[in-house]
């Protein structure tokens, strides 16, 4: 699902005297809930990320970590803790070993995530530990027991779910999941996905630590009956809420657009109060793909209405 590992290293990455800058610098431009999210490739590989960590937790930002876990042990899993880090998203494709381990690319990935969990999960008062589950056609049919797992395990908080999309760090066009090197990541039989999904939602309104709203697996089953749909009424929100800083510095509001900037040349407050920014948000509420950040990682209630 996602082939960043294939890509070329550029050299270097962003210092770290820079990122603890960067903390003051986005606790002056951010207004409401203020969260930074650590996420990938891996954080865990960037030296001295719990330092880093605890920089932004004393600006006053709420920190999160999206992580496979393969690198935690018992003392990261203690330094993330006392770093301040408020959640951390474990991948889990699978409660099956042979799933989780095929879709991650990795013998044993399975072990360690749940190893991970356990470390993690002796700090649950103050650290919540998510299981993140992508759907795919792999393991489509292994979602229930997965859910079973994660609410009687007893080292997650909850299990949060996102719909495959356009594998990460690949050229292909809207019609991916029909390439015959990506096909058995989309799931094709349109019956057993809402059947699942139905499964799913009812699961979560008895009580299960399912942390999406019933609203998206909604969205989930519209995207599945048909990836090129787009809601007619919603409206792309992550100009005014989301600023992405890649590892070279470059900002963006939309992974599709342009970066604004450089942290390693400008000051992000700078970046944000240009004019040109308000026309770039205009651009972005005005786009009617279907994007993946809008399906998964910044899905909003409110754009599933109509």
């Amino acid at each position: 699902m996602c082939h960043m590992w294939k890509v070329k290293e550029s050299g270097g990455c962003l210092d770290k005297q820079l990122l603890k800058e960067l903390a003051g610098q986005l606790k002056e431009v951010l207004s409401g809930e203020k969260e930074v999210v650590f996420s990938g490739g891996e954080p865990l590989l960037y030296a001295g990320i719990t330092e880093v960590i605890s920089q932004f937790k004393q600006a006053g930002l709420k920190v999160g970590m999206a992580s496979n876990g393969v690198l935690i042990n018992k003392k990261i899993a203690q330094d993330l803790s006392r770093s301040g880090l408020s959640n951390i998203q474990l991948s889990l494709d699978s409660v099956y070993p042979d799933t989780h381990d095929f879709l991650r690319g990795v013998v044993g990935s399975h072990e360690k995530v749940l190893m991970a969990a356990e470390y993690l999960s002796s700090y649950k008062e103050t650290l919540s530990v998510c299981a993140q589950t992508v759907i795919s056609g792999k393991n489509i049919n292994e979602l229930i027991d997965t859910i079973e797992f994660v609410k009687n395990s007893g080292i997650f908080s909850h299990i949060s779910f996102m719909a495959v999309t356009t594998p990460f760090f690949t050229v292909l066009d809207e019609n991916w999941q029909t390439h015959e090197e990506f096909a058995f990541l989309w799931p094709g039989d349109l019956k057993n996905v809402n059947s699942v999904i139905d499964r799913i939602i009812d699961m979560k309104k008895n009580g299960y630590p399912i942390a999406n709203p019933v609203s998206h697996f909604e969205l989930f089953r519209k995207y599945f009956n048909n990836p090129k749909l787009r809601n007619p009424v919603s409206v792309c929100h992550l100009g005014d809420n989301v600023v992405s800083i890649d590892p070279l510095g470059d900002v963006r509001m939309c992974c599709s657009l342009g970066p604004l900037g450089n942290i390693n040349t400008a000051r992000i407050s700078d970046m944000l109060s240009t004019k040109e920014i308000e026309v770039l948000r205009n651009k972005m509420k005005a786009c009617h793909k279907t994007c993946n950040a809008l399906i998964n990682c910044f899905f909003k209630e409110a754009d599933t209405v109509g």
